[in-house]
């Protein structure tokens, strides 16, 4: 629960990030691979969203990531 509570700044700080180079796109208008390489430059990007929130880089939360397989899987296991 911890690591969790330390993930939440640098999260919205990631999210702030994302906004700001990728402002306002529909799901719908940006492509299968377009969102592909977004979720791994946010991946790449969050270094950079710890250090801006003053936090200790540490490994990108594990949650997040299941999230995005389970998007990427429409559900399914895998």
């Amino acid at each position: 629960m911890m690591t969790e509570n330390q993930d939440i700044a640098p999260l919205l700080a990631l999210l702030k990030m994302a906004a700001d180079q990728w402002p306002s796109s529909e799901v719908g208008e940006v492509s299968q691979s377009e969102l592909f390489r977004r979720d791994q430059a946010l991946l790449k990007m969050w270094p950079e969203a710890c250090r801006r929130v003053g936090v200790t880089e540490r490994e990108f939360p594990r949650g997040v990531i299941r999230r995005w397989q389970q998007e990427m899987t429409g559900g399914r296991p895998h």
